[in-house]
């Protein structure tokens, strides 16, 4: 299971993610660095986790107040992490240019998408390789500005993707961001017995290493992560430990298992 590390970049700074509601974000603070500068965020977390992705969210661009497409292509030279960017990115058309920028997969939200037909059309010009669609929820309930996307079940709305030939999904809980009360489990396990041949990443609430081993028991291919590693309760030796619990999917949860 991977952990993939979390940079939510708002103003050219990290933030410190809360359910979503981004007008109470404000620069984040670590027991990684007193920098909230996304390059040194970046390497801090890197230097800690040894992960081989990081997870960025582009909130201005989501917010069409411009972009963070600069600094996110200096954090491609500056760091061995590939990233995942989330740019609020609505058309295929508006995918390549961030590819160029040193983007790994670009990373399509359900909250951005006005319409199936530009799901749909994103997903026929761009390999599924270069691509993970976030399922965004809130309260169990997708958060989309398509009516059509907006009343599905999150279950219904992974049986499309995958029909439409998509491999990644984030099933990202935006309620639980930031609050430290843990992962969504039941959707997680859901997911995995309707769809076993999706690789799921989770996303929201995770505290500590025992929801990390709780998620790889219930098939998670990657877990975000960001509060627990900022505030200390998960750390660097945590995720390279070996697990000495029965049962466990992997022999660690750590940063880059496959």
């Amino acid at each position: 299971m991977r952990i993939i590390p979390v940079l939510d970049l708002m103003g050219g700074q990290v933030v410190q993610g809360i359910q979503g509601d981004r007008a109470r974000y404000q620069p984040i603070k670590s027991v990684l660095t007193p920098s909230c500068a996304p390059p040194d965020v970046a390497r801090a977390l890197w230097a800690e986790t040894g992960c081989d992705a990081l997870y960025i969210a582009d909130l201005d661009a989501i917010e069409g107040r411009g972009d963070h497409r600069a600094e996110i292509q200096e954090l491609a030279r500056a760091i061995p992490a590939r990233p995942w960017v989330d740019a609020g990115l609505e058309t295929a058309e508006a995918i390549p240019a961030w590819f160029a920028a040193g983007v790994h997969r670009v990373v399509v939200g359900s909250e951005a998408i006005r319409s199936v037909a530009s799901l749909d059309a994103i997903r026929a010009a761009i390999p599924a390789g270069g691509l993970v669609f976030s399922l965004d929820m809130k309260e169990g309930r997708v958060l989309s500005r398509c009516p059509e996307l907006r009343a599905m079940p999150p279950l219904a709305l992974l049986a499309r993707l995958r029909d439409g030939g998509w491999t990644h999904v984030i099933l990202l809980a935006l309620d639980r961001v930031g609050t430290g009360g843990g992962p969504d489990r039941s959707l997680l396990e859901a997911a995995r017995a309707a769809f076993p041949e999706l690789n799921l990443v989770a996303g929201g609430g995770v505290r500590d290493l025992g929801d990390l081993h709780q998620l790889s028991h219930l098939g998670a291919h990657g877990v975000l992560v960001a509060s627990a590693l900022h505030n200390g309760r998960l750390t660097g030796q945590d995720l390279h430990a070996p697990t000495t619990e029965p049962g466990d999917r992997d022999s660690s949860p750590g940063p880059c298992l496959p």
